[in-house]
C-alpha cells in the first residue's frame, strides 16, 4: 500500500477553509492577467489530433475531455508565488465548465482545494485522493501538508461520474524521502468503446536525484511500468507529472520508458505514430513533463496556461463518454 485514499461522493461534509492566502507578488499578478491570453495561443500551438482510423463510434460520436494539471499547492515547494487555494479550484471549475473536462487528473493538490472545487463543481462530481508521504530515515511515514490550512498534498482523480475501483498501484517509491504514487479508478458511467466503463489513472513519478533510495536506484521505469500495466491500454486514459523528458536521442534517460509508451498508447500531443520527441513544453523550464496517454481515438489535444502553477493544464479529446 503505498498510502491512504478517499473518495468523496455528493454529499459528504465538506471541511471548512477560511485561512487567508496572500496574493501573490508584483511580478505574479502580470503574469496572471496575461494568463488567460496565453492560454488562447497555445491552444493554437497544440492542433487537434486526427487519426486515419475511426472509431465504432463514428466521427460524430461522444468525445470526452480528460485534463492533468500539477497544481503546485505545496507552500514549502516554492508555490506561494503561484496563487492561493480560491484561484487554484477557480482553475480546476474553469477545466471542466469552460473548457469541458470531465476528467482532471492533479498533482501536488491539496486536498482543501479539491473539495472546495468539486462542491463547486455539483453533484455528479467525484473525488479520489491519495495523499504525499514523507519517509524518514526509520521509515517512518507522515503525509505532506501544503500549509496554509489547506490540508494534505497529494494525487486526485475529479470525475463527473461515479468512481469505483479506487485503488493506490504498487510501484517502487524511496526508501527514504518523497513518496508520491499513483491512483486508479473507474468512471461506471463512462461509455466508451465497451460497456465496461473508463479507466482513468493519475501518477506522479519520482524526481530524480532527490527520490531516489540509499541504493540510488532509478524508479521511473518501474514506475511507468507498474501504471501502464495498472491503467491498461484498452478504454483507459492516464496520465500525470512524469518528471521526464519525452525519449529522444539528446536524452540520457530515455531508456526509462517501457516500448508500448506512444505505440500501443499514444500520448496527447502525438502527431505520428512514430513521433517522440517535439512536443510543445509544459512547465515554465521549457520541458515536457506533463502527460495524458489512451488507445482510445484522439481527437484533440490542447494546454492551457492557468497563471496559477508552474505547469501548464494538457487536455485530451477522445472517443468515450461520460
Amino acid at each position: 500500500m503505498l498510502g491512504a485514499f478517499t473518495v468523496q461522493r455528493s454529499g459528504d461534509v465538506v471541511p471548512p477553509n477560511n485561512a487567508t492566502v496572500p496574493g501573490p507578488p508584483v511580478r505574479r499578478r502580470l503574469r496572471m492577467l496575461l494568463g488567460a491570453a496565453a492560454g488562447v495561443l497555445l491552444l493554437g500551438l497544440v492542433p487537434a489530433v486526427r487519426h486515419g482510423a475511426e472509431s465504432a463510434l463514428g466521427a460524430g460520436g461522444p468525445r470526452l475531455t480528460v485534463a492533468t494539471w500539477n497544481m503546485c499547492g505545496v507552500s514549502a515547494w516554492g508555490c506561494g508565488e503561484y496563487g492561493g487555494g480560491e484561484q487554484k479550484a477557480g482553475v480546476l471549475r474553469s477545466l471542466a465548465k469552460e473548457h469541458g473536462a470531465r476528467v482532471i487528473l492533479v498533482q501536488e493538490a491539496c486536498r482543501g482545494d479539491l473539495d472546495r472545487a468539486r462542491a463547486g463543481l455539483g453533484a455528479d462530481w467525484q473525488l479520489a485522493f491519495q495523499p504525499y508521504e514523507q519517509a524518514d530515515a526509520t521509515g517512518a511515514r507522515t503525509p505532506v501538508d501544503c500549509g496554509g490550512g489547506r490540508g494534505e498534498a497529494g494525487i486526485g482523480i475529479l470525475a463527473a461520474a461515479p468512481l469505483t475501483d479506487i485503488a493506490p498501484v504498487a510501484a517502487p517509491q524511496p526508501e527514504h524521502g518523497l513518496r508520491r504514487g499513483i491512483l486508479c479508478a473507474t468512471a461506471t458511467a463512462a461509455a466508451a468503446t465497451s460497456g465496461a466503463g473508463l479507466r482513468l489513472c493519475v501518477a506522479h513519478l519520482s524526481l530524480p536525484p532527490a527520490d531516489r533510495s540509499d541504493r540510488a536506484a532509478e524508479l521511473r521505469d518501474d514506475q511507468l511500468s507498474a501504471l501502464i500495466e495498472a491503467a491498461g491500454t484498452d478504454g483507459s486514459v492516464f496520465g500525470g507529472d512524469f518528471n521526464s523528458s519525452p525519449p529522444g536521442p539528446h536524452y540520457k534517460d530515455a531508456w526509462i520508458w517501457p516500448a508500448a509508451y506512444f505505440d500501443t498508447v499514444q500520448e496527447c500531443a502525438q502527431r505520428a505514430p512514430d513521433q517522440r520527441s517535439g512536443f510543445a513544453p509544459t512547465h515554465e523550464n521549457g520541458l515536457k513533463l506533463d502527460y495524458l496517454f489512451t488507445a482510445l481515438p484522439r481527437h484533440g489535444c490542447s494546454l492551457v496556461d492557468t497563471g496559477f502553477s508552474d505547469h501548464r493544464a494538457q487536455l485530451l479529446s477522445v472517443a468515450a463518454a461520460l
